[in-house]
């Protein structure tokens, strides 16, 4: 296991900026954002998909300067979660984000990043739940395929409004779809008042784990104020034989009032608390 950072925990900056404060705050590892635009730090997946090698060619001299590994590329496909979903009512849509996965993959492997993180989907009004669990069942079947080409795993972010922000509704998703993984954050479930024993549920499933603290009804606070026991979700992932990295992901945005926190302040704070069990 490894500490790692977010790139866009500072994303008002350019992307050699993001990179430049992830290193000097101590950190040897990253997770690159492709969000659909959204910041001057992240990849448009658009561009991804169009040109891998491009974009690729435009990050890996920057990894280099400041000697940082990759452990997780997350693209998002829309401006919001129900936008552009991997479950979309849209035939269209949805074969044009297998389009995006594509391209993300082989950006992945470019940049040497093991695995990426995509969202699973959204319940839309339109259909059943159980519709909607469905399609993303089968489009995170194909997501999962379309990488294994590239040696690169893909893991799915449960969160409040997707179809799966229930621990029991993600784990519908991984056992139904062999190969695919969970990126971990607790956060999104003590948001919603989830008790710790259900989402420990998902340890052994756990492909990438997203760090920051949260308490019940929050989704971000500061680190002094969460209730999130990371030593021993580390022991516990530990106990799995987990192998994954230990992203720190404050964000600053308005979704769920995450717009609270010195995201500078918390990640430094994270690092120095998380260190000694790395």
């Amino acid at each position: 296991m490894r500490l790692s950072v977010a790139n866009y925990s500072f994303e008002v900056l350019p992307l050699e900026a993001t990179l430049m404060v992830c290193r000097s705050l101590g950190f040897s590892a990253v997770d690159i954002a492709g969000f659909y635009q959204r910041g001057k730090c992240s990849f448009e997946p658009q561009d991804v998909a169009a040109d891998p090698q491009k974009q690729a060619d435009s990050l890996k001299p920057l990894l280099e300067k400041y000697q940082l590994a990759v452990t997780d590329f997350f693209p998002q496909f829309g401006a919001a979660p129900s936008l552009h979903s991997l479950n979309d009512p849209d035939e269209a849509v949805r074969a044009e984000n297998l389009r995006f996965v594509r391209g993300a993959a082989q950006f992945c492997q470019l940049i040497g990043a093991p695995g990426m993180t995509i969202l699973p989907g959204v319940d839309h009004v339109s259909r059943t739940l159980a519709e909607n669990l469905a399609v993303s069942v089968e489009y995170l079947g194909q997501a999962v395929a379309i990488a294994a080409e590239y040696g690169v795993e893909v893991r799915f972010e449960p969160h409040m409004g997707s179809v799966a922000d229930t621990p029991e509704l993600a784990l519908h998703l991984v056992n139904h779809v062999p190969g695919l993984k969970v990126t971990l954050d607790i956060a999104h479930f003590m948001l919603q008042y989830i008790s710790i024993e259900r989402i420990y549920a998902l340890v052994p499933h756990t492909g990438h784990v997203h760090v920051r603290q949260a308490k019940p009804g929050k989704l971000q606070v500061a680190h002094a104020d969460g209730v999130i026991d990371f030593p021993d979700l580390i022991a516990r992932l530990k106990a799995v034989n987990y192998r994954g990295a230990f992203t720190v992901e404050y964000v600053c945005a308005d979704w769920f009032e995450v717009n609270r926190n010195d995201t500078l302040y918390e990640s430094a704070v994270a690092l120095e608390q998380l260190a000694p069990y790395f």
